[in-house]
């Protein structure tokens, strides 16, 4: 679950053809709960997942975490835990 989005702005300097240039760099933070466990935690723009609708953290075991959710989905569904359909 999505808690809060964060700007994160820095500077730093490089040299470009024997001049000194100030460069201004922003990056996007996400910080994010647990759907597992419930601790909180943060990921930037370029690891997170948009695709995905629940978040774990590195401490859960996320192919178990999915696993879970599949069959739960199958209950609701009410389709047999042997059925080849993809949900």
């Amino acid at each position: 679950m999505i808690l809060e989005t964060v700007k994160e702005y820095r500077t730093y300097y490089r040299t470009r053809n024997s001049k000194r240039e100030k460069c201004n760099v922003s990056s996007t933070i996400y910080i994010l709960r647990c759907d597992n466990c419930g601790f909180e935690f943060s990921r930037s723009s370029k690891i997170f997942d948009r695709r995905s609708s629940a978040h774990v953290c590195s401490n859960c075991n996320q192919k178990s975490f999915a696993q879970k959710q599949s069959s739960i989905l199958r209950q609701y569904s009410k389709f047999d835990a042997s059925s080849s359909k993809t949900i």
